[in-house]
């Protein structure tokens, strides 16, 4: 195995690129992006229960019909 040093704006610029190649490439590439993503950051896990926005309630609107 090679060893290869980066400084924090090369990881940075790695993982805008790895981003990008997601966004174009989907979920097809998502597994593996995320991964690689995650080894150049150090981070070890990924959120298994998101907390997530929770949907507003829409306001019915009714149109006065056409006269």
């Amino acid at each position: 195995m090679k060893s290869i040093e980066f400084s924090e704006g090369e990881i940075n610029a790695l993982v805008q690129l790895i981003d990008l190649a997601v966004k174009a490439g989907g979920l097809n590439v998502a597994q593996a992006g995320a991964a690689l993503a995650q080894k150049l950051t150090g981070q070890s896990e990924v959120e298994t229960n998101p907390i997530f926005a929770s949907p507003q309630e829409l306001e019915t609107v009714v149109e006065d019909a056409p006269e």
